[in-house]
């Protein structure tokens, strides 16, 4: 049976839920905004190079360098790495491509030493709704170290 009580007490529960739903809808637009900015600003800035001369990632062992050969980079199109190590004797354990934009897998890449300090190899990117995307190519070497290189691509 409805009573007056359970009425009232309706009543503020649906009051309360409503101010829920407005306060949350509200706060939700202004964190879309300020996460679209946050999103698409620091992305820019974090790519250290453009790979018109080689990229450089400075370790215990020396300075490593990336350089990419078909620019400007595009998506499904090969993307040419070569990878100059410091040192003679750098084993690479395993490489791969992750975005950094949004999440599209990770993408393996296979180094072949081609001199005594260089590597190449070879890899493609997908293509996405955005016309520009920022991937990281991730390099593990035999001793455990990370060398991370960002680079972007442009439709």
């Amino acid at each position: 049976m409805l009573t007056k009580s359970r009425v009232v007490q309706l009543i503020f529960m649906l009051s309360v839920l409503l101010a829920l739903f407005f306060w949350k809808t509200f706060q939700t637009e202004e964190s879309a905004s300020a996460i679209e900015e946050s999103q698409t600003a620091p992305l820019m800035s974090e790519l250290r190079c453009d790979y018109i001369e080689p990229c450089e990632f400075i370790t215990e062992q020396g300075t490593f360098f990336l350089s990419i050969k078909n620019l400007p980079i595009k998506p499904e199109e090969w993307i040419n790495f070569e990878l100059q190590s410091p040192i003679n004797y750098t084993q690479i354990k395993q490489a791969n491509i992750i975005s950094k934009s949004m999440f599209m897998g990770r993408i393996p890449v296979k180094f072949k030493r081609t001199a005594e300090k260089l590597f190449v190899a070879k890899s493609l990117v997908g293509a996405c709704i955005t016309d520009e995307m920022i991937w990281e190519l991730q390099v593990v070497l035999e001793n455990g170290e990370l060398l991370t290189f960002d680079f972007m691509v442009k439709k």
